[in-house]
């Protein structure tokens, strides 16, 4: 009987015609600064780059590829220090005004790396990303995008300790329709 209700339901629920529904395409890139407190380590230098193609009118599936880089002497030596990271989810998002206002939950894998005194160690992890932000139209195609994430890295069977990191992020937002 309850399957029989909700099949009823699902068929009653009104539906957008297929032709009228509109399916955003976006791609995006800019800088990223990431900051692991945990160890205290500060990534400046980075970049992110993505994209998300609307599901509906406020629904989007995302994904978002970045890097981050800091280079450190110490020793006499150059320890250099970098993260990659891979995600993809989703994005829910509300006009406020001029503003859009977005929420995000990404999964995906994050590559840290460093390299002391000629050795390089390098770790993957599963990390879970949810983060927040705001887009600012600068025109009918472009926005600008400022966007906060943090970052819940898994533990590593080598011995590395789950951690978490915060990203901000500035970037640019091409709409394509």
């Amino acid at each position: 009987m309850r399957v029989c209700l909700l099949a009823l339901c699902v068929a009653a629920w009104p539906h957008r015609a297929t032709a009228q529904t509109s399916h955003s395409v976006e791609i995006f890139g800019g800088y990223s600064f990431a900051h692991d407190p945990m160890n205290n380590i500060s990534l400046p230098a980075g970049w992110l780059s993505g994209g998300a193609v609307g599901v509906t009118d406020w629904l989007a599936a995302v994904v978002d590829i970045s890097g981050g880089y800091k280079a450190v002497d110490a020793f006499d030596a150059d320890i250099r220090l970098s993260a990659y990271g891979v995600m993809a989810g989703g994005r829910v998002s509300a006009r406020l005004g001029r503003l859009t206002e977005f929420g995000q939950m990404l999964a995906g894998v994050v590559r840290g790396s460093g390299t002391a005194f000629g050795f390089t160690k390098a770790t993957n992890a599963f990390t879970l990303q949810p983060g927040a932000g705001l887009d600012y139209p600068l025109s009918e195609r472009f926005a600008a995008r400022a966007q906060i994430d943090a970052r819940f890295i898994q533990n590593q069977p080598d011995g590395n300790e789950a951690g978490y990191e915060y990203r901000f992020s500035a970037a640019l937002v091409y709409r394509l329709r």
